[in-house]
This record gives structure tokens, C-alpha cells and sequence, in this order.
């Protein structure tokens, strides 16, 4: 790993984007968190802004519970309380980049935790999820989909991104689709976009609801 200091933007983004486990992703977060915000400025990040968005236009109900998935320094949380009232937790694997999103004082709890693990939630918890970036490294898969389907409330939102290259590479498809096949999940929004300004299209922005039932 470069020395921090020595590193531009794109080439914080090319590290992170190679990041294979979640040890990995812990020390590279430490490292990063202080200068996160202002890399990703200096890119033109839009992904927070935008699945925000695309979130507060389908949630109708009233100051939701809203779980930040991969909170990061809370760009994406930030970004959703600017488009509608809501209670916010976070969770993380960075207790680094966790403080930088807790100085914001827009998140109601916030919990240290692996994605790739059990999330430590009781059922039918969220109104909404919503994750922006966390779902374009190697070291996150597919896999949670099926704890962050199990702590939504019957009828709650999910909104994401995936990134294209892992959209096949890590089940993304197959799993989003055995979801939906389960009855568990329908999908309300799917569409492509770039993540940021001026660049190519990059991933999926995603919206799917949980079922009533």
C-alpha cells in the first residue's frame, strides 16, 4: 500500500476497488477515513446523491427507520436526511470511518460490524436500507442481501449499488433473482448509471420492497 499522503484520488478508488477480505478493508479504511470525503469530492462522486434520491421518491412512510449499509463517513446518510425526515443507523467495519460519519450528528446508533457475517438485528427492524459503494469491492458479495431482506419491515425498501463487475461475478444476479423467486423481494427499480461526474456508466442503482406477507 502507497503511503496515503502520496496517493491521488483515482488511485485511492483502484485500491479500494482490489480490497479481497475484510481484514484488508479494515487496515486501508484506517488509513483512509480522515481523507475519504475529500477524494471522493475531488472525483465528482454522485452514487450517494443518487440512490438517495431514488430512495426518498419511493418511501412513503413517515419518518422511516433507515439502516446506512457501509455507512462509511456517512456521504450516502447525509445525503438522504437533505431529502427527507428520517431516523438513520449505521453500520460499518471501520471504527474510523464510523467517527468521521458520527461527527455529522445525523445517525441515531451505529454498529462495528463485517457484512459478510450475521447482522446483529432483530427481524422486521428497517423501514429501508439503502448502500452506496459498499457493493463495488471484491471483499463484500451477495451474500448479505439475505440478512438485509430478513431485518427490513414487510413492505421496507432496499436501495443499492452494484457495481457491474461484481454484479455476475458475485451472484448479485442469481441471488437477487432467488429473492424474488422466494416471494421475498419484488423489484421496484432498476436501471444503470455512472458514479461519477462525467465518467461512463458504472453500476446498477436497485430498488426493491420486501414482501407484505
Amino acid at each position: 500500500m502507497k503511503n496515503k499522503n502520496s496517493m491521488s484520488g483515482k488511485e485511492f478508488v483502484a485500491e479500494a476497488y482490489a480490497l479481497t477480505d475484510s481484514e484488508s478493508a479494515i487496515q486501508f479504511y484506517q488509513k483512509w477515513a480522515a481523507d475519504y470525503d475529500k477524494n471522493m469530492q475531488s472525483l465528482g462522486y454522485l452514487s450517494p446523491k443518487k440512490i438517495a434520491v431514488l430512495l426518498a421518491e419511493s418511501l412513503s412512510t413517515p419518518n422511516p427507520v433507515v439502516l446506512d449499509i457501509g455507512c462509511g463517513t456517512g456521504l450516502t446518510g447525509a445525503e438522504l436526511c437533505k431529502k427527507l425526515p428520517c431516523e438513520i443507523d449505521g453500520i460499518d467495519i471501520s471504527d474510523e470511518m464510523i467517527e468521521v460519519a458520527r461527527s455529522r450528528g445525523i445517525y441515531r446508533n451505529f454498529v462495528i460490524g463485517d457484512l459478510n457475517l450475521p447482522l446483529q438485528f432483530e427481524d422486521n427492524l428497517f423501514d429501508a436500507a439503502i448502500s452506496s459503494g459498499t457493493f463495488t469491492h471484491g471483499h463484500v458479495g451477495s451474500q448479505p442481501l439475505h440478512e438485509i431482506t430478513r431485518i427490513l419491515k414487510p413492505g421496507g425498501l432496499l436501495a443499492c449499488t452494484v457495481h457491474f463487475d461484481l454484479w455476475y461475478q458475485q451472484e448479485f444476479d442469481d441471488t437477487f433473482a432467488n429473492l424474488v423467486s422466494a416471494g421475498l423481494l419484488s423489484c421496484l427499480s432498476f436501471t444503470e448509471g455512472n458514479y461519477y461526474k462525467d465518467a461512463p456508466n458504472e453500476g446498477w442503482f436497485c430498488i426493491y420492497q420486501k414482501s407484505l406477507d
